[in-house]
């Protein structure tokens, strides 16, 4: 925000311009609550492609945390956790959203900062699922 010209929205003006509505938290815990327990592994892999904030992410990352029995445990739940945003400012607070609950549960390290900000990325999750389709995308391993 140290561009002086740029214009701060006010939550209504982004719904009107980009249909941007956040999903409340207890929303979020309920329709995961449906999930079985497993699906909480730090290992079993989780794609939220509209993260906005990250609201999903990170009650997701929270069910993961409370499995991990081991320092590396964590780790493997953030190498687990893929997020997309069309908005630049969603994506960033996202990644420091994700910083600051990793900081309740253990202080992150240089690799999985890197991790947490290769895996939250700005895209349009709508023409990266084209993309594949048409296959001029190709995921990795």
């Amino acid at each position: 925000m140290g561009n002086k010209s740029e214009v701060v929205m006010t939550k209504k003006e982004r719904i009107a311009k980009y249909g941007e509505v956040f999903t409340p938290k207890h929303i979020v815990n309920e329709m995961l609550d449906t999930l079985p327990l497993e699906m909480f592994y730090p290992e079993k892999t989780f794609l939220e492609p509209t993260c906005g904030e990250g609201v999903f992410v990170i009650e997701i990352l929270k069910r993961k945390f409370a499995n991990c029995k081991k320092r590396k445990d964590y780790t493997i739940a953030l190498q687990s956790i893929y997020a997309m945003e069309i908005q630049a400012d969603n994506v960033e607070k996202c990644i420091q959203n994700v910083i600051d609950l990793c900081g309740q549960y253990f202080k992150p390290n240089t690799a999985e900062v890197e991790i947490i900000n290769d895996h939250i990325i700005q895209a349009d999750s709508l023409k990266v699922l084209k993309m594949l389709n048409d296959g001029s995308l190709e995921l990795k391993g």
